[in-house]
Protein backbone atom coordinates (compact mmCIF):
# COMPACT_ATOMS: atom_id res chain seq x y z
CA UNK A 1 0.00 0.00 0.00
CA UNK A 2 1.32 3.55 -0.98
CA UNK A 3 1.78 6.21 1.95
CA UNK A 4 -0.07 8.85 1.57
CA UNK A 5 0.99 12.57 2.73
CA UNK A 6 -0.76 15.69 3.44
CA UNK A 7 -2.94 17.48 5.99
CA UNK A 8 -6.74 16.36 6.35
CA UNK A 9 -9.79 18.87 5.70
CA UNK A 10 -10.43 19.17 9.42
CA UNK A 11 -6.81 20.76 9.85
CA UNK A 12 -6.76 22.47 6.93
CA UNK A 13 -10.29 24.08 8.70
CA UNK A 14 -9.05 24.96 11.65
CA UNK A 15 -6.09 26.59 10.49
CA UNK A 16 -8.09 28.81 8.30
CA UNK A 17 -10.15 29.98 11.29
CA UNK A 18 -7.40 30.84 13.78
CA UNK A 19 -6.22 33.03 10.74
CA UNK A 20 -9.15 34.21 10.24
CA UNK A 21 -9.90 35.08 13.90
CA UNK A 22 -6.61 36.81 14.30
CA UNK A 23 -7.04 39.09 11.24
CA UNK A 24 -10.76 39.96 12.57
CA UNK A 25 -8.51 41.04 16.01
CA UNK A 26 -4.96 42.01 14.92
CA UNK A 27 -5.71 43.60 11.83
CA UNK A 28 -7.31 46.81 12.31
CA UNK A 29 -4.64 47.68 14.90
CA UNK A 30 -2.38 47.80 11.87
CA UNK A 31 -3.99 49.15 9.82
CA UNK A 32 -5.75 52.89 11.25
CA UNK A 33 -7.39 54.84 9.57
CA UNK A 34 -6.44 57.90 12.01
CA UNK A 35 -3.70 59.43 10.79
CA UNK A 36 -4.89 59.29 6.83
CA UNK A 37 -8.32 61.29 8.43
CA UNK A 38 -6.06 63.89 9.94
CA UNK A 39 -4.20 64.43 6.84
CA UNK A 40 -7.59 64.94 4.96
CA UNK A 41 -8.60 67.44 7.39
CA UNK A 42 -5.53 69.39 7.61
CA UNK A 43 -5.48 69.54 3.86
CA UNK A 44 -9.11 70.57 3.49
CA UNK A 45 -8.32 73.13 6.41
CA UNK A 46 -5.17 74.45 4.65
CA UNK A 47 -7.31 74.55 1.42
CA UNK A 48 -9.83 76.83 3.11
CA UNK A 49 -7.25 79.49 4.53
CA UNK A 50 -5.75 79.66 0.98
CA UNK A 51 -8.85 80.43 -0.67
CA UNK A 52 -9.43 82.78 2.11
CA UNK A 53 -6.31 84.71 1.36
CA UNK A 54 -7.33 84.40 -2.29
CA UNK A 55 -10.62 85.65 -2.06
CA UNK A 56 -9.19 88.55 0.28
CA UNK A 57 -6.65 89.81 -2.82
CA UNK A 58 -9.34 89.29 -5.08
CA UNK A 59 -12.16 91.18 -3.79
CA UNK A 60 -10.03 93.50 -2.11
CA UNK A 61 -12.30 92.89 1.41
CA UNK A 62 -11.36 91.21 5.04
CA UNK A 63 -11.78 87.84 4.86
CA UNK A 64 -12.11 85.46 8.33
CA UNK A 65 -11.51 82.46 8.57
CA UNK A 66 -11.81 80.57 11.86
CA UNK A 67 -10.55 76.76 12.61
CA UNK A 68 -12.54 74.84 15.47
CA UNK A 69 -13.36 71.67 16.70
CA UNK A 70 -16.53 71.39 14.49
CA UNK A 71 -14.59 72.58 11.20
CA UNK A 72 -13.65 75.73 9.91
CA UNK A 73 -15.78 78.82 8.39
CA UNK A 74 -14.89 81.76 6.08
CA UNK A 75 -16.61 84.72 6.43
CA UNK A 76 -16.51 88.40 5.71
CA UNK A 77 -16.87 91.57 7.41
CA UNK A 78 -19.98 93.55 6.76
CA UNK A 79 -18.73 96.63 5.77
CA UNK A 80 -16.64 95.67 2.83
CA UNK A 81 -13.53 97.86 3.16
CA UNK A 82 -13.93 98.87 6.81
CA UNK A 83 -12.96 96.14 9.17
CA UNK A 84 -13.59 98.21 12.27
CA UNK A 85 -17.01 97.43 12.18
CA UNK A 86 -17.04 93.36 14.14
CA UNK A 87 -20.23 91.94 12.65
CA UNK A 88 -19.49 89.67 10.27
CA UNK A 89 -21.69 87.52 7.26
CA UNK A 90 -20.76 84.00 7.05
CA UNK A 91 -20.14 83.06 3.44
CA UNK A 92 -21.75 79.75 1.56
CA UNK A 93 -17.91 78.15 2.47
CA UNK A 94 -17.45 75.73 5.32
CA UNK A 95 -15.27 72.86 6.12
CA UNK A 96 -17.08 70.03 8.40
CA UNK A 97 -15.01 67.74 10.55
CA UNK A 98 -16.80 64.61 10.23
CA UNK A 99 -14.36 62.01 11.67
CA UNK A 100 -14.09 64.22 14.77
CA UNK A 101 -10.35 65.17 14.21
CA UNK A 102 -8.71 66.68 17.19
CA UNK A 103 -7.13 70.03 16.63
CA UNK A 104 -4.92 70.89 19.32
CA UNK A 105 -5.03 74.11 21.17
CA UNK A 106 -8.13 74.88 23.52
CA UNK A 107 -9.26 78.27 21.67
CA UNK A 108 -10.35 78.64 17.70
CA UNK A 109 -7.63 79.49 15.74
CA UNK A 110 -9.19 82.88 14.25
CA UNK A 111 -6.86 84.92 10.96
CA UNK A 112 -7.87 87.64 9.36
CA UNK A 113 -6.63 88.46 5.79
CA UNK A 114 -6.67 91.96 4.33
CA UNK A 115 -6.04 93.34 0.47
CA UNK A 116 -2.67 92.37 0.07
CA UNK A 117 -2.98 88.70 1.99
CA UNK A 118 -1.57 89.46 4.82
CA UNK A 119 -2.75 88.58 8.25
CA UNK A 120 -4.18 92.19 9.53
CA UNK A 121 -5.07 93.31 12.57
CA UNK A 122 -4.74 96.99 11.17
CA UNK A 123 -5.30 98.33 7.79
CA UNK A 124 -1.57 97.63 6.83
CA UNK A 125 0.52 94.13 7.55
CA UNK A 126 1.99 94.16 10.62
CA UNK A 127 5.94 93.20 10.40
CA UNK A 128 6.22 90.48 13.26
CA UNK A 129 3.94 87.51 14.36
CA UNK A 130 3.04 84.27 13.10
CA UNK A 131 0.18 82.30 13.50
CA UNK A 132 0.41 78.80 13.92
CA UNK A 133 -1.87 75.47 13.90
CA UNK A 134 -1.59 72.25 14.38
CA UNK A 135 -4.23 70.17 13.66
CA UNK A 136 -4.09 66.07 15.17
CA UNK A 137 -1.34 63.99 17.12
CA UNK A 138 0.32 63.30 13.70
CA UNK A 139 2.14 66.61 14.05
CA UNK A 140 0.76 68.59 10.96
CA UNK A 141 1.18 72.50 11.28
CA UNK A 142 0.37 75.26 9.24
CA UNK A 143 2.38 78.53 10.34
CA UNK A 144 0.96 82.14 8.67
CA UNK A 145 3.75 84.44 8.86
CA UNK A 146 1.87 88.00 9.28
CA UNK A 147 3.87 90.28 7.60
CA UNK A 148 3.96 88.63 4.03
CA UNK A 149 0.92 86.06 4.04
CA UNK A 150 2.92 83.33 3.80
CA UNK A 151 1.76 79.59 4.56
CA UNK A 152 4.39 77.11 5.75
CA UNK A 153 3.24 73.96 6.26
CA UNK A 154 5.58 71.09 8.04
CA UNK A 155 4.97 67.92 6.54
Amino acid sequence: MVEQRGFTIVELIMVIVIIGILAAVVGPRFFSKSSFDERFYFEEVLSSVRYAQKLAVASGCYIKVQVSASGAVLSHFNTCGDKGADETVSGDYAVDNPKQVKKLGSAPFTAVFNSLGCVSTTKFCPTQGVDELEIGESGFKMKIHAATGFIEVTP
